[in-house]
């Protein structure tokens, strides 16, 4: 059991008062009897700052927790805690695209991404059997989980100091298919990953090892000048591949011509270990996290011009209300 003398808690996060919805006070009155400087550490100060909460759990019987609390952006706040008790504390991001389970129950609390249902990829697109899907949450999540109890031990100082050290835990990947015959003739895109975990526990600091497919929408087209051939890139966001690497990676496309196509790549889970092992040497090399090569032949067919005849090519006819997401929070 650690000892903790003068500067208190290091490496903790967001803390909320006794038993109390969110304290909005400098000082929460009621959970403890010493006080306590809270201070939340930003490895780069001008672009992570944000609010934060933070969770404190007692481990000691007879002591209540201290509950949820927000931490404002200029991350400091005080509190009071009770001298001689056991605590474990979180800091977190609450603002972000992340919810929450459990968030008043010690060994079980979780961050998680949302579930989501998406008519084409489950109907058109051969979703991979056995893998829920869950909505990229599209940007950072911020966390930091002190995953030791640790015995509150005070000695006569003026000042008692909770440091906390967030750390983005979420991962982007980036992607880029090339050779897209009749790109100018998409009206969107988008896919989807599989094999990524989708839960992380804070008493573990440790995520979840069954796999989930990310569903992501904000692909990006373009082309080459002077040429009939374009691109699709974008990026997607997630807790991490979950290892040992299986990962297909899936693209679905909706033409000018009303006309839907799908391909799919067994092959991308190399690249995925590539730059989870070095990802400044997959960049430097290849400019994305997955890049592909499309054949016209087996993938992605040529896409038609709406004006002319839209042919087979391996499209299907569908509903445009059909391209919506529907999110399912659980």
């Amino acid at each position: 059991m650690r000892k903790i003398h003068y500067l208190l808690l290091l490496m903790l996060i967001t803390v909320s008062c006794k038993n109390k919805d969110l304290c909005e006070d400098d000082v929460c009155v009621g959970g403890g009897d010493k006080r306590i400087k809270v201070v939340v550490n930003w490895e780069n100060p001008a672009e992570e700052t944000r609010a934060m909460r933070m969770n404190i759990f007692s481990t000691t019987d007879g002591v209540t927790d201290y509950g949820r609390d927000n931490i404002p952006v200029g991350g400091e706040k005080y509190i009071t805690l009770t001298e001689g008790a056991s605590y474990r504390p979180y800091c977190y991001d609450y603002y972000s695209n992340i919810q929450f389970r459990d968030e008043t129950t010690i060994g079980s609390f979780q961050a998680y991404l949302v579930e989501a249902s998406r008519a084409t990829y489950n109907e058109l697109a051969s979703p991979v059997e056995g893998e829920r899907t869950v909505n990229d949450p599209g940007g950072d999540f911020y966390v930091h989980s002190w995953v030791e109890d640790f015995d509150v031990v005070f000695k006569e100082d003026p000042t008692l100091v909770l440091n906390f050290y967030p750390k983005n835990i979420l991962r982007q990947f980036t992607y880029r298919i090339n050779g897209i015959e009749g790109a100018q003739y998409i009206s969107h895109a988008r896919g989807a990953t599989s094999g990524m975990a989708a839960t992380y526990y804070f008493y573990t600091d440790k995520l979840a090892t069954e796999r989930s497919t990310i569903l992501f929408d904000n692909s990006v087209v373009g082309t080459i000048s002077g040429t009939n051939t374009g691109y699709i890139e974008g990026e997607f966001y997630t807790f991490d591949p979950v290892f040992p690497y299986k990962n297909r990676f899936t693209i679905e496309i909706f033409s000018k011509a009303s006309k839907y196509y799908t391909a799919y790549w067994d092959d991308v889970s190399e690249q995925i270990a590539e730059s989870m092992a070095d990802r400044e040497a997959k960049l430097a090399r290849d400019g994305y996290d997955i890049l592909i090569e499309n054949d016209i032949n087996t993938k992605i067919p040529e896409i038609p011009d709406p004006g002319g005849d839209s042919g087979s090519n391996g499209g299907f006819e569908i509903d445009v209300g059909e391209w919506d997401n529907v999110d399912i929070y659980l």
